[in-house]
């Protein structure tokens, strides 16, 4: 193959189509709407139609519902927990620095989870718009959450968990990608020594490397059927050219 450097744009479009295949092989681990539903269902609904229903008994028309309620797709929930996240360190014994995934304790971290209809939720007063409030599960008291809840609070926070493990690997090792391409020039040094990397590589770029190829393929038969006579003619073209023009 020709020679096609490897500029910054290329290095970049070749770490981008590795995070599409990371994605590809190792799909983001997505909340679902059946937990949504149930912790739904098992923690909120109940005490929100009793709540409604009190509020239109009470008040009647004096207060607006949509000021304290809003229908959602999405429930939120807000907890401190531990998540995964990448750390670059240095090693001395090595001398050299290396990425890592590490534990990390994370207060107030908020989930989305969808739910699989509109549900009314408790209203959160925003600057432009309003947003369904979060559920802050660590200030409920144990009375205050059914063990059917607690069960999906767990696996929605597990799934989060996951996530942030899968991001964490996803980075570092697109990260590696990037540092391993930096030690090369050319593509087709990168090639030679990392053969699947041809699956990232953009088309184009390994087309034009087969065209100047056979460029210079061709280039190399013409010189093949000048070569045998060249030195008797070039003789002769330096000889007239000494003697200079007439």
């Amino acid at each position: 193959m020709a020679t096609v450097r490897m500029a910054d744009y290329l290095r970049h479009n070749i770490v981008k189509k590795f995070k599409q295949l990371y994605d590809k092989s190792n799909p983001p681990i997505e909340q679902k709407a059946y937990h949504g539903d149930k912790l739904y269902e098992t923690l909120l609904s109940g005490k929100i139609e009793k709540l409604n229903e009190k509020i239109v008994e009470s008040f009647g028309n004096i207060i607006e519902l949509n000021e304290l309620l809003m229908e959602t797709d999405t429930l939120k929930i807000k907890t401190d927990m531990l998540l995964y996240d990448y750390v670059r360190e240095y090693d001395e014994v090595k001398d050299t620095h290396f990425w890592k995934i590490k534990e990390k304790f994370k207060e107030d971290v908020e989930i989305e989870v969808p739910l699989s209809s509109q549900s009314l939720m408790f209203c959160q007063r925003g600057g432009y718009y309003d947003t369904p409030a979060a559920i802050h599960v660590d200030e409920l008291t144990i009375a205050d959450i059914p063990d059917e809840a607690k069960e999906y609070i767990e696996k929605i926070k597990k799934n989060h968990q996951d996530e942030s493990y899968r991001y964490a690997k996803k980075y570092i090792d697109s990260e590696k990608v990037d540092e391993t391409l930096l030690q090369f020039t050319t593509l087709n040094q990168a090639l030679k020594a990392w053969p699947a990397l041809s699956k990232l590589v953009p088309q184009d770029k390994i087309s034009k490397g087969h065209e100047k190829q056979q460029r210079k393929r061709k280039e190399q038969q013409q010189r093949s059927k000048v070569k045998p006579v060249e030195q008797n003619l070039n003789k002769t073209i330096l000889t007239a050219s000494l003697l200079g023009d007439d």
